[in-house]
């Protein structure tokens, strides 16, 4: 059921007391992803028509207008199109140019004389504003895409959006959208999801030049929009025409030309043990060289004029970086001295391809094919920081093809989609396509996946080290996750949408189904696991994974270092599995014209999702999600001139397939505690072990196959959020309008891990149950801060299953918060006169004590699995500014023609910076005593540390500047270059919140220390060629 909250009675109220001012009806439109509408009024006599044909291609359709002269062309494609009034095949009036983009509706109306349009602020035939829209969203077309300063990849466009802040740069991809973690959000291509399905960071794009049209969507959607919490991705692509053209491109991006990195030196942690580092140099970046190339061409044309069409784009970019990748003053200098340099050869490969096949004015067809895939080869050597130079050290190169944090996503992507005018009035479209992604890493030379070559990664923080010992690490790899043989991703989905057009209302349906599978999912620790020094501070009582333990004593033979505190963990990761997802969606819509200004639109949309283990064993159902939506939109005046609008909905997510990695497959992850004596001088490995504990795992990873059953729980609803979009839009003049909008989203429900045994146990006491068997528990999908009910075998034999029913209390947890508040101004000058520019400001909130699906304060990324409610003593402090929370953004972009030669562009964004908080791995403070040394609590200093309690980082601020030259004398031809980052601000964007050494009290060395900045100013050079025959 969904409740009615007093915001939605609000709306309501506000929607009712409009629809009793109005009367005068004109006909709806309808809303499409990939496409648009074109409506209007004819005041000539019956019986005439109205053709609209597209001037690209030849392709005309033609409409009665009914009894009161409405007509409309519903899912037009995005193009240029002319309409012309038809009486007795004679044409009588004419409407050229008409430029529509996707999901706009354009009102063109006929008048008897057939001389003049009856709207006013028209220029041509276009609007400055669509008093039809109602969603939240930014759209750039291919015009627009050339002339700004923007580098070509989604997440830069995406960014100059209100309400997008950057994803974590620790992260493979994505932003944040309204507020939204950076996994909650949806991707589209010509109207197939190309989200990644693994994780849902990051997405399959384009060479930049096949684009079209890239919408951006931030609030607002209808109910054909779904799967999202956060916002949108729509972009649409290029078709050819009847009119052969083509085109090459070059742009290069100099390291000669490029600003100086700054250096990172290490932050005044205080500690004792950093006394070394506090202050000094940490990473020097002053040499680090980084240059970019680019390739594309382009060529589209009818094979079969009016009637076959033909596009292909392909871009090739290769970037060449080449830097100090290792530490100053670390304890594993000598890894410094071997591997401290990389030389990164990056290349990404994007191909598109369409075909568009009209086989009839009323029937079409289109065949897309995407082919994106990156690779990485980075080779290592040495590095001196005595010298600061380069040295021979011990060479080696890693190999990387489509894989998260070192290449995009990528994926190759094929798209058959049908478009059926089967009538004036009803339109049906379909598609089928499918979506293969391979992942694969290794080392140049050598065979990762052989057991009998694993060596495990040694690693020693300061202070950890005995006196007298030669401590040193033989894998360049430690500490990193490599992934799984013939890993790949798949998506196959196929969708249907009708729309009819039914007098004043445009109804839409629509179904869809995606079926998603990861196979050699996961990862697993390089070198098949790590030795982890650490030095105890009380050598009798070291915790570990919620035990603790007396090294004094510990083991059949305690050694002496061991009686000293001085202790290794033998560390284990490996995850790899196979995982699965379906989807499947279903939603109606109308849109009711009330009359010539009031838009009414009322949809719901039903969601149903599973995902499912290694054994393709179901162990997430949700059905049945229930998304109403309601929209508004008043043409105050009649004219278009000033519009206000409204929208209310609610909106669900899914979980990708990564949740069954760790959560429902067999998965280890343990520690195990050993006294040692001496240090084996080929590998690097303790010797003279003495066993102080068995293997542990915070989660009870310890490779065992999982019961679905009590990986859930029973009472499991699905995370979903409402909103609520209130607003307007004012033409100013005939070329520049201007609006305000207030968005209000507030989270309802999440879905994230559990895995604190105690109140389990607890209750089996209350309750005269024997748990003396009970294997442990695993950690359980559950609603944090609500009832959760759960089946638990104690006996451990899988006969008998009790219903275990927690109180958010007993386990802990607080209710799920997370809100978004915003209030956007904007400033837009349509592209006419020569020149386009539009302004943003948003004051924006995002607060509570969950991001979402991901946690960017260590950059978690088992969504919908973070540590945040892992445990309550997680949970305390942890409410206050999320990571995505940026009070103020200005963002402004545009470009001005000076001539018919020389354009000038700008794009400047000016943004608060990121809360900053101090997360802490260990502390024995009341309330805390369930925790484990691999948590981090909102604990610092002795006292807890509310979430942003250390402020924020510097704000944002980047210029981006270009100027362009298409000389008459030699047409076709293009000279451009970008500047970016004009003014060279290289602010901190990320920093090492968790404040311990991993699985260690002591404080590390980087705490509170820069780990990325803005990138250094880069200048660009690009030279094109386009020619039409």
């Amino acid at each position: 059921m969904v409740k009615k909250t007093h915001l939605a009675r609000a709306l309501a109220l506000a929607f009712g007391s409009t629809v009793l001012m109005l009367s005068v009806p004109t006909p709806a439109q309808a809303q499409s992803n990939t496409a648009g509408s074109i409506y209007g009024t004819v005041s000539a006599a019956p019986g005439t028509l109205i053709q609209l044909e597209n001037k690209a291609t030849g392709v005309k359709r033609s409409v009665p207008g009914d009894a009161n002269g409405r007509f409309n062309f519903a899912s037009v494609p995005p193009g240029s199109y002319r309409l012309q009034l038809l009486r007795d095949g004679k044409v009588i009036e004419t409407r050229d140019d008409i430029e529509l983009s996707a999901s706009q509706n354009q009102e063109i109306s006929f008048t008897s004389a057939g001389n003049t349009l009856e709207a006013v602020l028209v220029t041509g035939t276009r609007k400055v504003i669509d008093v039809t829209k109602t969603s939240s969203s930014t759209s750039f077309s291919a015009e627009k895409l050339a002339a700004l300063p923007v580098a070509k990849n989604v997440t830069a466009v995406v960014l100059l959006a209100p309400n997008t802040t950057a994803a974590d740069s620790r992260y493979s991809g994505g932003s944040s959208f309204a507020g939204g973690a950076a996994s909650e959000n949806a991707s589209y291509i010509n109207g197939f999801p190309v989200t990644n399905p693994l994780t849902q960071l990051g997405a399959s794009e384009l060479p930049f030049g096949a684009i079209q049209e890239l919408q951006v969507l931030t609030g607002g959607m209808g109910a054909e929009f779904g799967r999202s919490v956060g916002g949108v991705v729509n972009i649409i692509t290029k078709s050819g025409s009847n009119r052969w053209e083509g085109g090459v491109m070059f742009s290069t991006e100099p390291a000669g030309l490029r600003g100086k990195s700054v250096n990172l030196d290490y932050p005044m942690t205080g500690a004792a043990v950093n006394a070394a580092t506090d202050g000094k140099l940490r990473r020097f970046r002053a040499d680090d060289r980084l240059s970019k190339t680019e390739v594309g061409a382009y060529v589209g044309g009818p094979l079969i004029k009016d009637k076959l069409f033909l596009f292909i784009a392909a871009q090739q970019n290769d970037n060449k970086f080449s830097r100090v990748r290792l530490n100053n003053l670390s304890t594993d200098n000598a890894s410094v001295l071997k591997w401290g340099w990389t030389e990164d050869k990056d290349r990404s490969q994007r191909l598109f391809s369409k075909l568009d096949w009209n086989l009839s004015d009323e029937h079409r067809l289109e065949l897309s094919a995407i082919r994106d895939n990156s690779t990485r080869d980075s080779s290592y050597s040495g590095y001196d920081y005595s010298t600061l130079s380069r040295v021979a050290g011990a060479p080696i190169t890693l190999n990387y093809k489509n894989i998260a944090g070192e290449t995009p996503d990528g994926g190759d992507v094929n798209i058959l989609k049908y478009t059926g005018y089967l009538t004036p009035d009803l339109t049906v479209t379909a598609l089928v396509g499918e979506s293969r992604v391979k992942h694969s890493n290794g080392i140049a030379g050598a065979d990762i996946y052989e057991p009998a070559k694993a060596l495990f990664g040694v690693q020693f923080p300061a202070g950890t080290q005995a006196p007298g010992l030669n401590y040193f690490n033989p894998n360049p790899l430690v500490g990193s996750l490599m992934s799984g043989k013939d890993a790949r991703d798949t998506i196959k989905s196929k969708r249907i949408d009708i729309e009819y057009q039914l007098g004043r209302h445009s109804l839409r349906a629509g179904i869809d189904d995606n079926k998603l599978a990861s196979t050699a999912a996961g990862d697993f620790t390089a070198g098949g696991g790590t030795w982890a020094f650490r030095k105890a501070p009380n050598p009798s009582a070291v915790r570990l994974a919620g035990k603790t333990f007396d090294l004094l004593t510990g083991g059949p033979a305690p050694t002496a270092l061991q009686k000293q505190g001085f202790y290794v963990l033998r560390t284990l990761f490996n995850d790899l599995t196979d995982a699965y997802s379906d989807q499947s969606a279903l939603y109606l819509e109308d849109r009711w014209q009330v009359n010539k200004q009031l838009l009414l639109t009322a949809g719901i949309r039903k969601e149903d999702y599973n995902n499912r283990n290694h054994f393709n064993e179901k162990f997430i159902d949700q059905k049945n999600q229930i998304a109403p939506r309601l929209a508004a939109a008043f043409d105050v005046n009649g004219d278009g001139s000033l519009k206000l609008f409204a929208s209310a909905g609610r909106y669900f997510i899914q979980i990708p397939t990564h949740l069954a990695v760790r959560g429902a497959s067999p998965s280890t992850g343990t520690s195990q505690i050993f006294g040692y004596t001496g240090i084996d001088p080929t590998t690097g490995a303790p010797t003279g072990l003495n066993q102080v504990s068995e293997p542990r795992s915070a989660n009870n990873e310890l490779g065992q196959r999982k019961d679905v059953r009590q990986i859930t729980a029973t009472n499991l609803k699905p995370t979903y959020q409402d909103e609520i979009v209130l607003g307007f839009e004012k033409a100013l003049q005939k070329d520049l309008a201007f609006g305000a909008r207030l968005t209000y989203r507030k989270l309802r429900s999440t879905i994230d891990d559990y895995c604190d045994q105690t109140p389990i146990d607890a209750w089996a006491v209350a309750n005269g149950v024997d748990n003396s068997h009970y294997p442990g528990f695993n950690c359980a999908s559950v609603n944090p801060g609500e009832k959760v009910d759960l089946d638990v075998d104690f006996a451990g034999d899988g006969k008998k299953y009790h219903r275990v029913s927690l109180t958010p209390e007993e386990m802990g947890l607080p209710k799920a918060k997370r809100s978004y508040v915003a209030l956007d101004l904007f400033l837009e000058h349509a592209l006419r006169n020569g020149w386009y520019g539009k302004v943003n400001y948003t004051w924006s909130r995002n607060y509570g004590n969950t991001e979402g699906q991901t946690l960017s304060d260590v950059a978690q990324t088992d969504v919908s699995a973070t540590q945040t409610w892992d445990n309550g003593d997680v949970m305390i402090g942890a409410y206050g500014p999320l990571a995505n929370h940026r009070t103020h953004q200005l963002k402004a972009y545009g470009f001005y023609q000076l001539n018919d030669e020389w354009t000038l562009g700008g794009a400047a964004i000016l943004s608060s910076g990121r809360p900053i908080s101090c997360l802490n791995n260990f502390t024995s403070a009341p309330g805390q005593g369930a925790g484990s040394p691999s948590y981090r609590f909102h604990y610092c200093e002795g006292q807890i540390s509310p979430r942003g309690a250390l402020g924020n980082l510097p704000m944002e601020q980047r210029l981006d500047l270009n100027l362009s030259y298409q000389p008459r004398a030699l047409k076709g031809l293009g000279l451009k270059v970008d500047v970016f980052n004009v003014l060279n601000r290289q602010q901190a964007i990320t920093v090492r919140e968790d404040r311990n050494v991993p699985n260690s009290v002591a404080v590390d060395a980087v705490a509170n220390g820069t780990l990325a900045t803005a990138a250094a100013r880069a200048v660009k050079l690009t030279v094109s060629y386009d020619v039409k025959f």
